[in-house]
Formats: C-alpha cells, structure tokens, sequence
C-alpha cells in the first residue's frame, strides 16, 4: 500500500531531498516515541513541541 509519498510534490533544486530528510526524520522522531503509524503520531505531537524538544536533549 502506498500514499503517494513517492512522487514527490517539488521537481527541481534541493526541495525533494530536504522534504525527504524532514519525513525520515518524522519517522524516527515517531519510532522513538513508540507509535505505530505515522497519522497516530501526527495527532499525537500535533502542537507538542516539548515532547519534539525533548528528542533533542
């Protein structure tokens, strides 16, 4: 099953290789946090950014 995540909305420059180092980053931020899916973890860190913050400490 896909989303679509592989076409990828900006064609050109450097756009889809930092989109790509945001959305790995959302999934190990996510993993990390112990969630299943990554729409779970969207809801669950939506307008938390101290729990986002405390990945980095």
């Amino acid at each position: 099953m896909t989303f679509s995540e592989d076409f990828a909305l900006q064609r050109g420059g450097n756009a889809p290789v930092k989109w790509a180092i945001l959305h790995n980053f959302f999934i190990t931020l996510a993993r990390f946090f112990g969630f299943r899916t990554i729409p779970q973890a969207q809801r669950a860190l939506a307008n938390q950014i101290q729990k986002v913050f405390s990945f980095f400490v």
